[in-house]
């Protein structure tokens, strides 16, 4: 059936209490969807909340590298009973595979997304010249 309880208190101590565990703000890592495009793929990071200044996108050898950081924003309180928000400094790495051409990496960012588009290599095998 119901508990009893015997006071206001207790009851806003019986709300909070599976709250208690989770109190520590989360750090931040932004999910990271990948698709493959016609000519090569798109890797879109959810950054809502990270300035576009802040956004860093670097490719060395064969590694795709983004970084940022979401400011914890600055609220009044007495402390949080529950966050699951993360705040702080990020980076993902991504390892790219020998048919991205390195050269030709592009990255747009509007409304929290971050789309990083990569493109595969010209072909180097064999290739049909035409005869004049």
């Amino acid at each position: 059936m119901y508990a009893t309880l015997t006071s206001p208190r207790s009851f806003l101590d019986e709300f909070f209490r599976d709250f208690e565990r989770s109190a520590q703000p989360a750090t931040f890592r932004p999910a990271v969807d990948v698709a493959q495009v016609e000519d090569g793929y798109v890797l879109r990071a959810e950054l809502a909340g990270v300035p576009k200044e802040s956004v860093r996108v670097e490719v060395k050898d064969q590694v795709l590298a983004i970084s940022g950081e979401r400011p914890a924003p600055q609220l009044a309180t007495k402390g949080y009973r529950h966050s699951e928000i993360g705040y702080g400094k990020f980076e993902r790495h991504f390892q790219l595979a020998d048919g991205i051409d390195r050269d030709r990496v592009e990255a747009k960012f509007e409304n929290g997304l971050l789309d990083v588009k990569l493109y595969l290599k010209p072909e180097l095998g064999p290739r049909q010249v035409a005869i004049a």
